[in-house]
């Protein structure tokens, strides 16, 4: 920009020194001080010299009250300053009605300006306007409008965002000669409100009334103001930002909670609500999921051992004598919305596969393949599973067991508890997965414990448990032989009376043979 003799910036002088002189100035003074004082005390012959001594002294005394004055000024601007520095602080006051009123009111009294405009830059139309003045009738206010255009002065010193003085000469700017004549006045001090890189608009200030000249020491006063005033346009900025993304991550919060809650419909429609009523059997079971929805899941199955197709009996009911009464239980890897939909997957595979499959091996390779299949060869998700049938005609379990945790056979006639060993691999993971079937003799009063890994865990957690399946098994010993929904009952207590967060999900589920 080049310099005009009617636009000065804000400095600091003092007899025509620069403050980075001052030191200097400093010390000269004091030593003209002592010089003087040593004159006068040793009472020179020549009255030239005695009488520079005393007007030095005099002068020095006149500079003295003046800086001292001026030092008070200073404070006072200081503790006017703080005063706004903490009224601006509530950044609240701009989403008032007339937001900038103490702000012009506060540029007013602190430096002392009969007239305050706020200008404030609209980005859509590309140009400055009065938003809000002090002693200026409205319709100038509103005329005060400064479109953007590369020889515009005022833009130019927004651009460098420095605060100048600019006054009625031969050489002022047109566009800043008919804002004077509109202002009724002969200089103006314009000073940029800019923070973090944006400049905001300006402050406009003169003084029409008195006609006092606006100083530097003025228009320093105005720039730390207009600073300050930017530090809070950037504050309300940055709070409606937060505002806006906090209602933008609440409405997807609840638009998650409302799908979170559709899916915990879904994954409810495959779980079994209540328990079947079998010849002989009792079942039980309770599902207690870490979140909304979770991984582990269980389900009641029925089949034919001849296969529903090839049965003898159309309706193949509950008094089919080839009737097969099992149950599901497994553990999909992860927890929240991915390990639910694999969930409900698998879940539904296994109630369509077991209608033509009796075999518990069999029907684990089937639900394998059809899984891989769904999931995908780059798929990392998989699940255990453990599936189960009492065939009543020949007093026999057969099971089959998808690297799930070892269910527990008691035998009502030793009071001892056999694991249900491992017979196969996680599904999900490899087509080639092969599984085997084992059976197992029973008797009456009999009971087969199915579980997960979340209520181990708990033991270990809640009963402070080395080894949270040693811990189970001396726990069902002691309860045994109590009826399964007694059992059970007594689990969901547990459950639900503890305090500590539950890292997983939690199912058990319990069947006796009546014989």
């Amino acid at each position: 920009m080049t310099p005009r003799s009617d636009i000065r910036s804000a400095g600091f002088f003092f007899l025509g020194m620069s403050r980075e002189t001052e030191f200097t100035r400093t010390v000269l003074f004091g030593l003209g001080w002592a010089i003087a004082l040593g004159i006068l005390l040793a009472r020179p012959q020549s009255s030239a010299l005695w009488a520079g001594a005393i007007l030095y002294l005099v002068v020095a005394m006149a500079l003295t009250v003046r800086s001292w004055l001026q030092y008070r000024r200073e404070i006072r601007f200081l503790r006017e300053f703080q005063h706004l520095s903490q009224t601006l602080d509530d950044i609240r006051e701009l989403d008032t009605e007339r937001p900038f009123d103490h702000i012009l009111e506060s540029v007013q009294r602190i430096v002392g300006f009969d007239r305050a405009v706020i200008f404030l830059e609209d980005e859509q139309t590309q140009t400055l306007r009065a938003v809000q003045a002090i002693d200026l009738d409205e319709e100038r206010r509103v005329a005060m409008v400064i479109p953007k255009s590369e020889g515009s002065l005022v833009w130019k010193l927004l651009k460098h965002t420095e605060a100048c003085i600019i006054s009625r000469s031969p050489w002022t700017d047109p566009g800043m000669a008919r804002w004077l004549d509109l202002l009724r006045t002969d200089a103006v001090a314009l000073a940029p409100i800019a923070r973090g890189g944006k400049c905001w608009g300006m402050l406009l200030v003169d003084r029409h009334v008195d006609r006092e000249p606006i100083t530097d020491d003025d228009l320093l006063q105005l720039q730390v103001l207009a600073d300050q005033v930017g530090i809070t346009f950037q504050n309300h900025s940055l709070n409606e930002e937060l505002s806006r993304r906090a209602t933008l991550v609440t409405a997807q919060n609840e638009r998650y909670k409302r799908e979170v809650q559709l899916a915990k419909l879904v994954q409810d429609g495959v779980l079994p609500r209540t328990p079947p009523t079998w010849p002989g059997l009792v079942p039980a079971v309770c599902l207690r999921s870490a979140r909304v929805i979770g991984g582990d899941f269980f389900t009641y199955l029925e089949t034919c051992a001849r296969g529903r197709g090839a049965c003898n009996r159309p309706a193949c009911d509950v008094s089919c004598p080839d009737k097969l009464f099992g149950m599901l239980i497994g553990d999909v890897c992860g927890k929240g919305i991915p390990a639910a939909l694999v969930m409900a997957v698998v879940n539904c595979l296994f109630r369509e596969k077991v209608e033509g499959c009796a075999d518990p091996a069999c029907l684990l390779g089937e639900v394998n393949v059809s899984l891989k299949d769904f999931l995908g060869a780059e798929s990392r998700l998989h699940s255990s599973a453990f599936v189960g049938f009492v065939s009543k005609a020949t007093n026999r379990f057969v099971y089959a067991n998808a690297g799930h945790d070892f269910p527990l056979l008691w035998r009502a006639s030793t009071g001892k508890l056999e694991p249900l060993e491992s017979t196969g691999t996680l599904i999900g993971i490899f087509r080639e997965s092969s599984f085997t079937t084992r059976t197992v003799e029973l008797a009456p009063g009999d009971a087969v414990f199915l579980y997960t890994d979340g209520l181990t865990d708990f033991f270990e957690q809640e009963r402070g448990a080395e080894d949270g399946y040693e811990m189970l098994q001396a726990w069902l010993l002691e309860r045994l032989p109590r009826p399964p929904a007694e059992i059970i009952g007594e689990i969901e207590k547990m459950i639900d009376a503890s305090t500590a967060e539950s890292h997983d999900d939690i199912s058990a589920a319990m069947l006796t043979y009546e014989g």
